[in-house]
């Protein structure tokens, strides 16, 4: 097998990250783990009961696939799942050797070439590109800033100022990041609207052809640690989340666009951006 290509996932959270992971693992030569950041909280049983494997399994312990990639880590560096550097970005060493480690177990115990990690975390990501070793792919996930913050707000994630400014720093953040590699650039609501148009669109980048499979993901083997509960649907429908248009007032709807206009990734590319 030729070395692992890893896909990351990047952006915000309620940005349909967790959508395009699993229509991604719906490749026959994909796999996707999701959050990769939270294997340890998931191998540690502190996820509140929340530490089912999406294949069905009740831990990843007793998952087939996770069993395997628990035995080859254990066989390369020594360690165990719940022992992984996943989450320490201050230890670079340990963080290197552990996720080269971790990404070709997942790779080999799938017998996939290519693995999706759905972290998001610009942080994590960095690290990543900079370990020489993997070869990363990022895919910069956005979505309309009105339905991103106001599905934040639902969560109660913080005030309306405070997600106007979130939005517009970390997305700045993590251009500045992935502009200087090769990488894709997905927009939830053309994902939802025309999966099969964007689809194509980013596997051509990534070197691969879309596959119908892709639009029955809900049909398909999932291993998710992580993401929201769409991994679990039963149902491949795709229906679009705009509740912003009833749940926003009219003057937070024009705070947002006014807001986030240096934080919207074709007004970054153009150069377009603030001091």
């Amino acid at each position: 097998m030729l070395g692992v290509k890893v896909l990351f996932i990047t952006g915000l959270s309620h940005s349909g990250s967790t959508l395009l992971d699993v229509m991604l693992n719906a490749h026959p030569e994909i796999v996707s783990v999701g959050e990769l950041k939270q294997l340890g909280r998931f191998a540690r049983y502190e996820k509140n009961g929340l530490h089912q494997c999406t294949c069905g399994a009740e831990s990843i312990w007793t998952c087939q696939l996770w069993s395997q990639v628990e035995a080859r880590t254990q066989a390369t560096i020594g360690r165990s799942l719940g022992d992984l550097n996943v989450e320490d970005y201050g230890d670079t060493i340990g963080f290197g050797r552990d996720n080269v480690a971790l990404f070709n177990s997942i790779s080999a115990a799938s017998g996939k070439q290519y693995v999706v990690d759905s972290s998001k975390h610009r942080d994590r990501l960095s690290l990543l590109i900079q370990t020489p070793s993997l070869d990363v792919f990022p895919i910069f996930v956005l979505r309309d800033p009105r339905g991103q913050i106001c599905s934040s707000l639902r969560k109660r994630q913080g005030e309306l100022a405070e997600l106007i400014y979130r939005y517009v720093a970390t997305n700045r953040d993590i251009y500045e990041l992935v502009r200087r590699v090769p990488h894709g650039v997905v927009y939830y609501e053309e994902l939802v609207r025309q999966p099969e148009r964007t689809l194509n669109a980013l596997l051509r980048k990534i070197g691969l052809s879309f596959d119908p499979c892709q639009l029955d993901w809900a049909n398909q083997v999932r291993h998710n640690v992580g993401g929201n509960r769409m991994r679990w649907r039963e149902t491949s429908e795709l229906t679009l989340d705009d509740t912003w248009r009833e749940k926003l007032t009219l003057s937070q709807k024009l705070a947002i666009r006014t807001g986030t206009m240096l934080g919207r990734y074709p007004l970054i590319r153009l150069g377009l951006r603030g001091a």
